[in-house]
Parts: structure tokens; C-alpha cells; sequence
């Protein structure tokens, strides 16, 4: 399941949100991606089976207690997003 930030989610025991950060672990034990060393994503295809979680709303959830996108935050990046000014 590909998972963007600003998409919906249903999380396990119903929580909904959208998800504002998606972390992904850098260290063994660092299982939630809390430490400073973790990488932030903008998009995530949890078929890669990476250790993290996402935040949404005021709740957090591992990659694998996401049940399903509710709805889709499609993410594009132009050729030219990198360009200032």
C-alpha cells in the first residue's frame, strides 16, 4: 500500500487521520523512527517492509496497523519544484 503525507488513513482500533509524517527507522532499536537519525518521507510504499510510523492527527501508528487509505493526497512533484524563487 503506497502511503502520502496529507492522505487519510484508518489505523487499527478505528483512529482516522490524515498523516502529517512518516518516519522510517535507521536503527535496530528504534522501532516508532523516533531518533534523530530516522528519515522522513514524503510517500511510502509499505510493501518494502522498512521499520517506522506514521503520525496523524494527535495519534501515531506503526506501517503495519495501517489499515487502509481513506482518501488519496496524490503526490506530484513538478520537474521544476527544486528551483527557488
Amino acid at each position: 500500500m503506497i502511503i502520502n503525507v496529507g492522505d487519510k488513513i484508518l489505523a487499527n482500533k478505528g483512529r482516522i487521520g490524515e498523516i502529517i509524517n512518516i518516519g522510517i527507522a535507521t536503527e535496530v532499536n528504534d522501532i516508532a523512527a523516533e531518533n534523530n537519525t530516522s528519515l522522513n518521507a514524503k510517500t511510502y510504499d509499505t510493501k518494502l517492509g522498512y521499520t517506522g510510523a506514521v503520525t496523524f492527527g494527535s495519534n501515531w501508528c506503526y506501517f503495519s496497523q495501517i489499515d487502509k487509505v481513506v482518501k488519496t493526497n496524490d503526490f506530484e512533484e513538478s520537474a521544476t519544484d527544486w528551483i527557488d524563487g
